[in-house]
């Protein structure tokens, strides 16, 4: 088990790719935090761990809150003393056009999609440093690379994480913390169906246009990160590892931009 024993903080693992990626961790090993706005849902998580046979604990904490911050690392200082692995999975949208978004609006997006990020970044600088060993992955999203209608601070917020990512790397790589940043594509999880349900979005759309032809799974996510926490990623670091399908790659005016080749 290659995090045997290690300390992992995923924030938003209650559900999701934030879940998937606590259930990886512990499958390898580790005593997982669950944390998560939605108490219920990080209990559950928990509890599915436990009876995997595996170690967590979880805590009900709003990572845009710097008192909810600090009281969530008094409990793993408290409980562990170390923390190995720091996840900023947490993340949300508001779908509508810039002239109709509130000042309070834009707030929400940015305290939840990188507030929450600087927040625990710094309190897991302070176990980490110290002891000149850790690992920081921040989720971020293929629109962080570019522009997307009625996204405009979800958009903005996910480039900002990237330049998180990068800036924070430099500053800590001397003192061996690695930060890394997993940008996903489309991903099948509740809030994509939803959205599908809803007609916001077209599920046969969002495949035409994925050079895979498919949607990534959260296990998809969950791979990808554990490789860049792993000791095999250990000269990685303020890298963006997009996790895709493809879907940034593509920049064509077909609509299908992949195509199956008959060879004989």
């Amino acid at each position: 088990m290659q995090f045997a024993n290690q300390v992992v903080l995923v924030t938003g693992s209650g559900n999701g790719i934030g879940r998937s990626i606590a259930l990886g961790f512990a499958r390898e090993g580790a005593q997982v935090v669950v944390a998560d706005l939605d108490s219920a849902a990080a209990k559950t998580v928990c509890d599915g761990i436990h009876r995997s046979g595996g170690r967590a604990v979880w805590h009900q904490t709003d990572v845009s809150s710097a008192d909810q911050v600090e009281e969530l690392f008094a409990k793993i200082r408290e409980k562990f003393g170390v923390l190995d692995v720091l996840i900023n999975n947490v993340g949300s949208t508001i779908r509508k056009p810039i002239m109709d978004f509130t000042e309070e609006e834009w707030d929400f997006v940015f305290d939840t999609n990188i507030k929450s990020m600087f927040l625990c970044a710094k309190q897991a600088g302070g176990l980490m440093l110290k002891r000149r060993s850790g690992a920081v992955v921040n989720i971020s999203s293929v629109h962080g690379l570019g522009g997307i209608s009625k996204r405009l601070p979800y958009s903005t917020s996910k480039s900002a994480v990237e330049s998180f990512t990068k800036t924070l790397a430099c500053e800590w790589a001397l003192d061996g913390v690695r930060v890394n940043c997993v940008s996903p594509g489309y991903i099948m999880t509740d809030n994509i169906r939803e959205t599908f349900d809803q007609g916001i979005l077209n599920l046969d759309d969002m495949v035409r246009r994925t050079p895979q032809a498919r949607l990534g799974t959260p296990e998809d996510i969950a791979e990808a990160v554990l490789f860049l926490c792993s000791d095999r990623a250990s000269f990685i670091t303020g890298t963006v590892l997009q996790v895709d399908g493809g879907y940034a790659a593509y920049h064509g005016p077909e609509p299908v931009p992949s195509f199956h080749h008959d060879l004989d």
